[in-house]
């Protein structure tokens, strides 16, 4: 277990020490915090716009850092002949392979903590200043209970997004472990590139859903094998829900609180899903690996 350790913990030290990757944090972060001063035009209900444009922010740029550091961590090591001397110290090829992925995923797991802290920080602030006069004045002059009241309003709506920023992880960690699998036989550059396609795909299979029953021949057998592959990432994405949402997880039986725990019982089963397809694909990994030569 030592050898796993020091696998996990190399890949993920690589991975953010790389440049792109404290640029990806660093422009996610910038696009954010520019974001709470952008008037989206709706009609006293820019935060709600906020947060659904705030989680596929912070969704997009912690996606390249999971697939770039998923992908480089087996393919670098293989052009640069440093995998067999990695095996020959008694680590297998499988646990090779899944202390990549969970170092990748450490990577994963800091960016999202990072943008996911700038942007409910930003969304806080972000209702203070879509607040109308009356509310801005009850805040900074009100009475205790007036004040307490806003900031718990502040509170609830940075509080709304962290069962998002859980599903980001969900998600980026499915397609981690498909790019995984992809870059033990493919260039990094092909398998980013195939991980990006899974991710559209994976968001249209409802439609392809549509084509496999209005449609016969080639063309359903092509959506079938498609649906196949490919996960379905609609079932993770809850951004319409909380963007329109306010959850009160401090309110017990007050209104949100009954919501709150909805929405994470969804997060439940939707992290079985991911898990059990990551773990798919991981599997599909190590035996592709095996296959493959190294010298």
């Amino acid at each position: 277990m030592r050898g796993l350790a020091g696998i996990i913990l190399n890949t993920f030290r690589e991975s953010v020490r790389q440049p792109f990757y404290v640029l990806l944090l660093a422009g996610g972060a910038a696009a954010l915090v520019i974001m709470v001063w952008v008037p989206l035009f709706t009609f006293h209900s820019d935060i709600d716009m906020y947060k659904d444009l705030g989680l596929s922010f912070v969704l997009l740029f912690v996606m390249l850092a999971g697939l770039l550091a998923a992908a480089t961590g087996v393919a670098r090591e293989v052009e640069d002949k440093t995998a067999h001397t990695i095996l020959s110290k008694a680590v297998g090829r499988p646990l090779f392979i899944i202390g990549k992925y969970v170092g990748a995923m450490g990577s994963v797991a800091l960016a999202t903590v990072v943008l996911g802290t700038v942007f409910a920080v930003a969304a806080y602030y972000r209702v203070e200043l879509e607040a109308t006069h009356g509310e801005h004045s009850h805040a900074v002059g009100g009475v205790g209970r007036e004040i307490a009241a806003f900031r718990a309003v502040q509170l609830n709506q940075a509080f709304t997004v962290t069962p998002g920023l859980v599903m980001v992880v969900l998600q980026v960690g499915v397609l981690a472990a498909l790019a995984t699998a992809l870059s033990t036989r493919l260039s990094v550059t092909a398998s980013v590139a195939l991980s990006l396609a899974a991710y559209v795909a994976g968001h249209l299979t409802v439609f392809l859903e549509g084509a496999v029953r209005a449609t016969g021949g080639m063309v359903s057998v092509l959506a079938q094998a498609v649906m196949a592959v490919v996960p379905f990432l609609e079932i993770l994405n809850i951004n319409q829900k909380l963007s329109h949402t306010v959850l009160a997880p401090f309110a017990a039986g007050g209104p949100g609180a009954g919501d709150w725990a909805a929405v994470w019982a969804y997060v439940g089963w939707s992290a079985a899903y991911a898990l059990a397809y990551a773990m798919g694909a991981i599997g599909l990994a190590i035996m592709l690996f095996r296959r493959r030569p190294l010298a």
